[in-house]
């Protein structure tokens, strides 16, 4: 199939997945309902569900979704492993760590959101510093950062041992991945970051094809170690982002570049755009799924990415191996 063919398809997908991301929920509201609201005709209850609850929860869904799937393609490409995600340097376990501990003193959500940043960013900054003594790329590396998450979670199981239990209930939510504390202040601020992050990206679109065929071929080809971890950070705090507006979201940064890669190609000029927007509709459609399964109950949409995202790789990996 020709690539504009799947460009159209990708666009049709994408505005029919945001409509019904608009509509489906407790109460359905139909597209000309919509109209009606957004020109002033319907009343204050559906202006509020529509305006102040499901449009920046579909905002939000759609930015940590671009941002993840960005990130674990750059991961896969800098640590030259196709299991990489963004979590694999610990940063899911950092955060977890930051927004437990604001959690169990009782901070407010955007307090929360800073400590698990923050949380974020010194497990970064560990693995980071340990880059100096490793190749980026090598087995050392991601062993490291795996045994720094297994360090951070361990910590988190310290501060449920000694805390109470409506307060371990709220980290636990936390943890599964939830966007229904989505607000526009938010999405607006780190949002704009992280599109930001995404356009440096592009800009190293030439290097992540070099980079992915080795590092010998790249060092001879110009890439110096100051690009790759330039790379390492940008898709370090896109991740970082994600995890501190809406908790730990398994499986987008690992399932969608492997997708979108079959479809588009291993050339980073389409793959990074193809991830974002793909994440940001798997993860849109996995809220989506989570509001609608059990409502008027809502299922954490970390649990549907799980579910979805561990029966398609396992899928996958079945297909690859009977290939010849």
């Amino acid at each position: 199939m020709k690539t504009r063919y799947k460009i159209f398809i990708i666009i049709t997908l994408s505005l029919l997945l945001v409509l019904a991301a608009l509509s489906i929920g407790v109460k359905v509201i139909t597209p000309c309902a919509m109209i009606d609201i957004f020109s002033g005709k319907s009343g204050s209850i559906d202006y509020a569900i529509l305006v102040k609850l499901r449009l920046p929860r579909v905002l939000l869904a759609l930015v940590i979704g671009a941002s993840l799937a960005v990130s674990g393609t750059v991961f896969q490409s800098v640590l030259k492993n196709p299991l990489a995600d963004p979590y694999i340097i610990g940063v899911s376990g950092g955060a977890a760590l930051g927004a437990t501990a604001g959690i169990v003193l009782n901070a407010g959500p955007y307090a929360v959101a800073v400590a698990a940043f923050a949380g974020s960013i010194a497990a970064i900054t560990a693995v980071y510093l340990l880059s100096k003594r490793m190749l980026l790329g090598s087995s050392s590396l991601i062993l490291s950062g795996i045994a720094l998450g297994f360090i951070l979670q361990a910590a988190v199981l310290l501060i449920y041992a000694l805390s109470r239990s409506d307060q371990i209930h709220r980290a636990m939510l936390w943890l599964m991945g939830d966007l229904s504390g989505a607000r526009y202040d938010l999405i607006s601020g780190l949002g704009g970051v992280s599109l930001l992050l995404i356009l440096a990206v592009m800009v190293f679109h030439k290097h992540l094809d070099i980079i992915s065929m080795g590092h010998r071929f790249s060092r001879n080809l110009g890439v110096t170690e100051g690009n790759i971890r330039i790379l390492f950070w940008i898709a370090s705090l896109l991740a970082a982002i994600s995890v501190s507006l809406a908790g730990v979201i398994g499986f987008v940064g690992l399932i969608v570049p492997h997708l979108m890669r079959n479809i588009f190609g291993p050339g980073h000029l389409r793959l990074v755009p193809a991830s974002a927007v793909g994440g940001a509709l798997f993860l849109l459609a996995s809220d989506m799924v989570g509001r609608s399964l059990a409502a008027p109950f809502e299922i954490p949409v970390g649990i549907i990415t799980g579910f979805l995202g561990g029966a398609f790789f396992l899928v996958h990996m079945v297909r690859r191996e009977d290939k010849p």
